[in-house]
């Protein structure tokens, strides 16, 4: 996996005042995403809720946007972007309203439902990004305005382009996970630094693999990630916070940790070749983190930034709580 990186290929030629209806608009441009890769009034979207939108003729300022994820896919997402201003610093504060847009038609794009994003912060206080839980119906291109008004009171929208899958080959909830023999502490005779890039590793992360943690019929928590050699721009302390959640929960879950490459503690050794485990999974960009039922089926995945109380959730739902 390498650094990747889209240059903005054009700045928004046209933008039109909100509406709160589902109306078919005049063609606009929808920029490519840089991947993981006003005056205000109050209307009622098209979903039911109060929002507050923006006049984007009183837009005051610029702002790029960051696509979270690597992919989205038809059913249930974690639509989620970054925001970066003018001068390329991460925007931490701000209200972030979504627009999307059906695009079947580019030309002619379509309003098809509006929501308000959420932001999560990483505890380290260094990143942020604006998520929504969102389920796409169909495959194709899609488009969505964000909205966003600073912490400073200036005020910036930006559109973007995105495709949705009708598949993909990454792992995704509802499908059985691969029993994997993952390498354990046992296996490198307790030299963890062969096992994870982590400068403070949790031992309990390598006591299983991911076969023996599923043959247990305990639910598993499974991180994929490499805290030292993280290539995205929103990875967060994936592993820490992976770490925290086993002192809460170890009694009750299994915790697994697969390292992104092989050959630590210098995985450019062998070329920054990925481990088997990424490929059972399908995956091609990290951090995932999965939680597995007692049975072996994918309950949950999240991509790139998350934090413990997101987490946290779907842990207490899956013991009942």
């Amino acid at each position: 996996m390498s650094k990747r990186l889209i240059i903005l290929l054009s700045i928004i030629t046209s933008l039109t005042a909100c509406s709160g209806q589902r109306a078919a608009e005049t063609a606009a441009t929808f920029d490519t995403p840089i991947p993981n890769q006003v005056e205000i009034h109050d209307e009622t979207g098209p979903d039911g809720h109060d929002h507050v939108h923006l006049d984007a003729s009183q837009v005051t300022t610029t702002m790029d946007v960051v696509l979270v994820a690597s992919e989205l896919v038809v059913g249930p997402n974690r639509f989620a972007v970054g925001l970066f201003d003018g001068a390329g610093r991460v925007i931490q504060e701000a209200a972030v309203h979504f627009h999307y847009y059906d695009l079947s038609q580019p030309d002619t794009p379509v309003l098809e439902v509006e929501a308000d994003a959420t932001p999560i912060h990483t505890p380290d206080g260094y990143t942020t990004i604006f998520a929504h839980q969102r389920e796409f119906e169909r495959g194709g291109p899609w488009g969505v305005e964000v909205q966003a008004r600073l912490a400073d009171g200036t005020a910036a929208i930006k559109r973007i382009g995105f495709e949705v899958l009708a598949d993909s080959p990454t792992l995704k909830p509802g499908q059985i996970a691969p029993a994997l023999d993952t390498p354990t502490a046992t296996g490198v005779k307790n030299d963890l630094s062969r096992l994870t890039s982590a400068q403070k590793p949790n031992p309990a992360f390598y006591q299983l693999s991911l076969a023996e943690a599923l043959a247990t019929a305990r639910p598993t928590v499974l991180l994929f990630a490499t805290p030292a050699f993280c290539q995205t721009r929103f990875c967060g302390p994936a592993y820490e916070l992976t770490d925290e959640l086993q002192q809460r929960y170890g009694d009750a879950f299994n915790f697994v940790h697969v390292e992104v490459y092989s050959g630590l503690p210098n995985p450019a050794a062998n070329n920054w070749e990925v481990v088997p485990a990424m490929t059972g999974f399908g995956l091609t960009t990290e951090p995932w983190l999965y939680l597995i039922d007692g049975d072996g089926t994918i309950v949950y995945r999240v991509e790139g930034v998350f934090t413990t109380a997101e987490v946290e959730r779907q842990l207490q739902a899956l013991l009942g709580a």
